[in-house]
């Protein structure tokens, strides 16, 4: 089978991971086989870094505890309310932090009672139009589309050749063609929680899902949410503005089909009084 990206029979020794596995996904996942190891490390070096090197993203994963592909803390700076404290790049796991080893003035302060507070900083999400979450997400719209379409397996080349799909994935793969708007709106808190009694019987947290919203056969979008940041993109044409009518008309409900799971916020964590997103 051909690359769904590069349409070559290259080497496939790894999988790939329709969002970073460094964004803390160990569950969506395509096999070997599917994107080859060219297009993969392309989009490791060429997209995903680049995401995630954006100060929001660093900021959010330190503050969710989300650890690296290779399980390593992700550094940022933290304010030490001191005279003699400041700014300080430190890493946080669930046991405490970790500081460098030229800040030791601020341990002296610590061990000495001085200061027993720090001030992580929440920085907001990227504006905009950006045109690296845009690529990353015609890239992660092809992927969902080979994940749903197949799951684990076997693939078929039926799928590779589907040219109204060419669009995106040269403007994901290669950077051609015009900006692919998105849209993007937070649809809840990062300390919300959800309840599926299917899944497991008390509220847990949810990092990432996608699911796609058909409006008819012409308008197909994928909602993808991090960490409750919902992002839209269509997938056959570079056009946003049906669904913002859509999503207008259905009164801002989100495209994401929840079936039993209920959300429940940070007040309401018991589990037994749902919110409706």
């Amino acid at each position: 089978m051909d690359c769904i990206f590069c349409r070559k029979g290259n080497s496939f020794k790894t999988v790939e991971h329709v969002i970073p596995e460094s964004l803390g996904n160990v569950e969506h996942v395509l096999p070997k086989g599917v994107v080859c190891d060219a297009c993969n490390n392309y989009f490791a070096v060429k997209v995903e870094k680049p995401l995630l090197e954006m100060p929001y993203f660093i900021n959010l994963r330190q503050r969710n505890l989300i650890r690296s592909k290779k399980r390593r803390l992700v550094p940022d700076k933290v304010l030490f309310p001191h005279p003699q404290g400041g700014w300080a790049e430190v890493w946080i796991d669930e046991q405490g932090f970790i500081l460098r080893s030229e800040d030791t003035h601020i341990a002296s302060l610590i061990k000495e009672g001085k200061i027993n507070s720090m001030i992580i900083p929440t920085i907001p999400e990227v504006d905009y139009p950006n045109d690296v979450i845009s690529r990353f997400l015609a890239k992660a719209a092809l992927e969902s589309v080979a994940y749903y379409s197949f799951g684990k397996g076997p693939y078929t080349d039926d799928f590779i050749q589907q040219n109204n799909l060419d669009p995106l994935r040269e403007y994901a793969r290669y950077g051609i063609g015009p900006f692919w708007p998105y849209h993007q709106r937070r649809i809840y808190t990062e300390e919300d929680r959800f309840v599926n009694t299917d899944i497991q019987p008390g509220p847990y947290e949810i990092l990432h899902e996608f699911d796609f919203l058909m409006i008819d056969y012409e308008h197909i979008y994928l909602a993808l949410v991090i960490m409750g940041v919902e992002y839209v993109i269509r997938l056959n044409q570079p056009e946003i503005k049906t669904y913002q009518q859509w999503l207008a008309e259905n009164k801002g409900r989100s495209p994401i089909r929840r079936g039993k799971e209920y959300m429940v916020t940070k007040d309401k964590n018991d589990g037994t009084q749902p919110d409706t997103i």
